[in-house]
């Protein structure tokens, strides 16, 4: 309605009162940006604080995984990890629910939990038939972790290519160490 009423006004204006106009829009509109943008930063500021207090309780601790299933007929693997053995506590989980809840949280500490852990994926990996591997592991390629919470337990969903990916890159890593 009010940008219709502008409108209507602006129309019925000469060109210098136009010209006017338009500076005094584009000031306080500049005004205007300037306060959103010092907002939007102290707001980036906050959260990139709270994801480092969060990751920092992540990484103080080394939890126990619990491979929950072998590999679906997809090539997904899902484990679980207890809240309390990740540094997490009830009020933690409150406070930082939407870092907690971010696909950039579940991936960061998905990956990390895997990697950790690749031994015991790497079981799986392995264990494949050889016939099914490349329809399991090819077919797909990782992109994110699924990640829930429910009642104590943090669970991590991911496609087995990932290992595989992991894999290659020790492999290439150990051969670079080798050759120098």
């Amino acid at each position: 309605m009010e940008a219709v009423f502008l409108r209507n006004l602006y129309n019925k204006m000469d060109w210098k009162r136009k010209r006017k106009f338009l500076e005094e829009t584009m000031d306080d509109f500049a005004v205007e940006l300037e306060n959103n943008i010092s907002k939007s930063r102290k707001n980036e500021d906050r959260m990139s604080l709270e994801y480092r207090e969060l990751f920092s309780l992540f990484i103080t601790t080394s939890p126990k995984i619990n491979i929950l299933s072998k590999v679906s007929d997809d090539g997904d693997i899902k484990f679980s990890v207890d809240r309390k053995d990740m540094g997490i506590s009830f009020d933690d989980l409150v406070k930082y629910r939407d870092q907690v809840f971010s696909d950039f949280n579940a991936n960061f500490i998905g990956e990390l939990l895997v990697r950790e852990n690749i031994d015991q994926f790497a079981k799986i990996l392995v264990s494949l038939d050889k016939e099914a591997y490349p329809s399991i592991v090819n077919r797909y390629q990782h992109k994110k972790f699924g990640m829930e919470v429910v009642r104590e337990k943090f669970t991590f969903k991911f496609h087995i290519s990932l290992l595989q990916s992991i894999l290659t890159e020790d492999f290439k890593r150990q051969i670079k160490l080798r050759l120098k």
